[in-house]
């Protein structure tokens, strides 16, 4: 989602270069509705995004670079083109029966206009005050519903990938697939983008807001009221299963800055004991930084490729594992994944199932192979303009189909609600009996 002039690209390498970069979440953005709307999207994602840009939590996710993105090149205004654009303005402003948009907003929304013909989205663009909830979501900082989202692909509605248990959307009895079709008795049809959707879910503590919700299941239509909280969501979440507590349980519900490192520490801790095995879930993480998806698949793998970059001119950038794992080549891993799995979820799981290194258990990841680069406009605004996309170490490509597990579970809303988990119990029978 993003428009204005190509970025610099990286020059073809085999290193792991600049990793900073936001792998935004598919099919229309995914946002984890914290402050903006995760992985991508979401969403993952929120981000849902940054590779990592998978469903998102009120902002969205990409996969970002550290450098400073390149300056917009210079553009020659006087063209034919542009010529026929202050024609049309000059028309309306001279002509038009009604108040126009202020010339912030006109700006806004000519860029929102060209960045709806790209077919593309995961380019996009963010005014200041959506911009500025996106970076703080970035440095963990939640206030909204707390659920992964993405945009249904006709525009009529926002699907929900995710509410996070115990998180306000969750606890007014939200649930997942549930569509937001108006907000605050505002249809989201009627609005230009996601980001707009977010800017209207999103909001302080303490505050409200009313969402009309269809829920698919049922065909049901009724309104719900949310109230707004800080998102408590804990990066990283530890636990022991099984007859002899010597399955180790690691939960990442994010790929944010720190988070390889902190992904490390909990399997260090984990095999200072005997262990049968290690169940890692990325189950509704929508995606974060790029760089953070090399070091935690640098946790699991040795000596292995990580992704490769693919850019619009055929060059490429190839990402390796960066630091020796974490855990002994022998010992058996089990990779949770679903649907709200994005970005740089999608990565971590490709670069496993490709080495042979862990089993995947769950369902078909959302679908996310791009990279975004984020440009913080004069203003404040943002765009985030897709400048590559990404492979697995076995050069497949997942943008829009996802990765399969290779043991299929599905889970249903009434499990869920039972706290029921059937993809994890398949995790901890086959750590237990090797089937």
């Amino acid at each position: 989602m993003s428009i204005l002039g190509t970025p610099n690209k990286p020059a073809p390498a085999k290193n792991n270069g600049p990793l900073l970069r936001y792998i935004a979440i598919g099919c229309g953005l995914l946002l984890v509705i914290a402050i903006a709307f995760s992985v991508g999207t979401g969403i993952g994602f929120a981000f849902g995004r940054f590779t990592g840009d998978g469903p998102r939590t009120a902002a969205a996710p990409t996969v970002a670079t550290e450098e400073a993105a390149p300056v917009a090149p210079e553009r020659d205004l006087s063209n034919a083109d542009m010529e026929i654009f202050w024609e049309a303005m000059g028309l309306l402003e001279r002509d038009f029966y009604g108040e126009l948009p202020a010339g912030q907003e006109r700006s806004y929304g000519a860029i929102r206009g060209v960045l709806g013909l790209l077919d593309d989205p995961n380019t996009s663009f963010m005014a200041p005050d959506q911009a500025k909830s996106f970076l703080e979501s970035m440095d963990g900082s939640f206030e909204g519903i707390g659920a992964t989202v993405e945009l249904v692909e006709d525009g009529s509605a926002v699907r929900l990938v995710e509410p996070f248990e115990n998180q306000p959307a969750w606890n007014a009895g939200l649930r997942r697939n549930d569509l937001v079709i108006a907000i605050d008795g505002v249809a989201v049809s009627e609005m230009a983008d996601l980001n707009v959707a977010i800017s209207k879910i999103k909001g302080p503590k303490g505050s409200s807001v009313v969402l009309t919700i269809k829920r698919p299941s049922t065909d049901e239509t009724f309104d719900v009221t949310v109230v707004r909280d800080v998102i408590q969501i804990p990066i990283v979440f530890t636990d022991t299963y099984g007859q002899d507590e010597d399955i180790a349980y690691i939960r990442l519900s994010r790929f944010s800055d720190d988070s390889g490192r902190r992904v490390r520490d909990a399997v260090d801790e984990a095999t200072r004991k005997d262990l049968r095995g290690i169940i890692f879930d990325l189950r509704g993480n929508p995606g974060g930084l790029l760089r953070e998806a090399v070091r935690v698949s640098s946790v699991f793998l040795e000596g292995e490729r990580v992704l490769i970059e693919r850019f619009s001119d055929g060059s490429e950038q190839i990402y390796d594992t960066e630091d020796k794992a974490a855990v002994d080549a022998a010992l058996p891993i089990v990779l949770l994944v679903d649907e709200g799995s994005a970005s740089a979820s999608e990565i971590v799981a490709g670069a496993l199932q490709d080495a042979g290194r862990a089993v995947l258990i769950g369902t078909t990841t959302f679908g996310k192979g791009s990279v975004q680069l984020p440009h913080t406009l004069s203003d404040g605004s943002m765009m985030r303009v897709t400048i590559a996309r990404w492979y697995t170490p076995a050069d497949r490509s997942i943008d829009k189909t996802g990765l399969d597990p290779d043991i299929v579970v599905e889970i249903t809303d009434e499990q869920i609600e039972a706290d029921e988990d059937p993809q994890l119990d398949r995790a901890i029978e086959l750590l237990e009996t090797g089937q």
